[in-house]
């Protein structure tokens, strides 16, 4: 899976977009986060939002691979991708339940600030 996404400055925000697996490594992820029993407190400190911005974001992401988001928004998107990682006992469990490998997470999360440096010095 590639690690990073290609964005670009647009306005205050950052137009995204996410190729291939990202996108649905991401709508995974901000499901099945916003969905957790340990409930609203717990899920807002994981991912620094609460299950219905997370849906919200899924909902975004799963209208198209093309996206414009806040700062905010590709905060929450890192924490989720660094979050999930430690919810799981083992990389077996982590692929079993999101079909990826927490290697995806973590190099999709890297590639993310990456992408969004460079295109903030661009502008």
């Amino acid at each position: 899976m590639r690690d990073r996404p290609f964005v670009r400055r647009e306005g205050t925000g950052f137009s995204v977009r996410f190729v291939g697996a990202q996108c649905a490594l991401l709508r995974d992820a901000l499901l099945w986060l916003a969905h957790r029993r340990e409930g609203d407190p717990a899920v807002t400190v994981w991912a620094g939002a609460g299950p219905e911005r997370l849906e919200r974001l899924h909902g975004t992401l799963s209208a198209d691979e093309h996206v414009v988001l806040t700062a905010d928004d590709l905060h929450i998107l890192h924490a989720v991708l660094l979050s999930i990682h430690s919810m799981f006992a083992s990389e077996e469990a982590f692929h079993t339940q999101l079909g990826f490998y927490r290697e995806n997470a973590f190099g999709l999360a890297n590639g993310l600030v990456r992408a969004v440096q460079e295109a903030a010095s661009d502008a």
